[in-house]
């Protein structure tokens, strides 16, 4: 993933809703760097606008102010920056998303990271 391709899919993001709790990231990150353990992940903050979205580097831990990983191929972030979030559930199922849940429901709720889980239809099947 590059700058050019994350502000394609920044953009298409909901719109960020204030939430009480304490802030934590959706982290999106390219298959590669999750393999090779290093290298770049992109983070949006669903609850927080004040938190700077955007590169921060990976060397194989995950920060505890990091709610969710989502871990993309390339085609995923390809079509995620065409298209928005509207084709992230449908790329989960087929596994060029796949969703990593780091922290606890509780904190999950109040950081507004779960709404995003739920949005993406991770948690909870539509019918």
């Amino acid at each position: 993933m590059d700058d050019e391709r994350w502000q394609r899919i920044l953009a298409r993001m909901p719109a960020v809703e204030p939430v009480a709790g304490r802030p934590l990231a959706v982290a999106f990150m390219a298959s590669d760097v999750f393999v090779a353990r290093q290298g770049t992940a992109w983070l949006w903050w669903p609850g927080n606008s004040e938190q700077a979205t955007g590169p921060v580097p990976f060397a194989g831990k995950y920060p505890d102010d990091w709610g969710l990983l989502l871990v993309m191929n390339e085609a995923a972030i390809a079509k995620v920056g065409a298209d928005g979030t509207a084709c992230m559930a449908h790329l989960a199922r087929l596994l060029d998303i796949k969703p990593f849940v780091l922290r606890q429901r509780d904190e999950l709720d109040a950081s507004g990271v779960l709404e995003f889980i739920e949005t993406l239809e991770l948690a909870t099947p539509k019918h």
